[in-house]
């Protein structure tokens, strides 16, 4: 297979699906040959990736990834995709491990605020405790000129609620659950903007989507990067 893509996926499984779910029903199609050639990892087994940022005796999921990143190069996929915020965290070591370019979710959300909000000022961000801990959005909203709002504790625990409750562990989303926690974010927080920086919120975004408050959905987001660097690699070949 040529002209394709790979997905780094199953941190968590269900959000994987949920990528793959938009990126087909994104793609303009007329017949089973105009769907995208990419392929799936769904390396579930991958340890968590809080766990370890917010202690490093814990498993460490990133030689995982690389395994997986040199595996693939091989293969000469276009581009990775990684569907897990947190997971970036070793951004610049995975892609270290590889010529081909790793799309980048964090700076891809950031970037896409000024089309969902284009006068905002105070972005809050929705993630998990060691995406939080961690300052993964710090750079990227403060070098686009943003006032960055992080979860109170009270926020955190419940987003984490969601996450791993909710939605790891159970299975489902619970909807009234999400939108309160944006709406806490906007109106209590009084944020312009909320970024979804964890996939299982991308995934309850698109099982109850929020159409009430700004967000900036980092799954939705990198789905369409996706699409129209797919698209453009494909009309690419199909013009020379």
């Amino acid at each position: 297979m040529k002209q394709f893509f790979t997905v780094l996926g199953g941190m968590g499984t269900l959000a994987t699906e949920s990528y793959c779910r938009l990126l087909d029903e994104r793609t303009p199609t007329h017949r089973d040959q105009d769907y995208l050639d990419y392929m799936v990892l769904n390396h579930a087994t991958v340890p968590d990736r809080t766990e370890w940022i917010l202690d490093h005796s814990k498993p460490d999921y990133n030689p995982l990834l690389i395994e997986d990143i040199q595996q693939i190069t091989p293969l000469q996929p276009e581009f990775f995709v990684l569907i897990c915020n947190t997971a970036h965290y070793a951004f610049d070591r995975l892609q270290a491990a590889t010529s081909i370019p790793i799309l980048n979710m964090l700076q891809e959300t950031v970037n896409e605020i000024k089309n969902i909000a284009p006068n905002a000022k105070r972005v809050g961000v929705l993630a998990t405790r060691g995406t939080i801990a961690s300052g993964l959005y710090d750079s990227y909203i403060q070098n686009a000129g943003y006032e960055e709002v992080k979860p109170t504790p009270e926020i955190l625990d419940a987003t984490e609620d969601l996450i791993y409750h909710d939605i790891k562990e159970a299975g489902h989303s619970d909807g009234k659950k999400f939108h309160e926690l944006v709406r806490t974010m906007i109106e209590d927080q009084k944020c312009d903007v909320v970024i979804l920086g964890c996939t299982e919120l991308s995934y309850a975004n698109e099982m109850n989507p929020e159409t009430e408050f700004p967000v900036a959905d980092s799954q939705s987001v990198i789905v369409d990067r996706s699409l129209e660097r797919a698209l453009a690699i494909r009309n690419q070949n199909n013009n020379n």
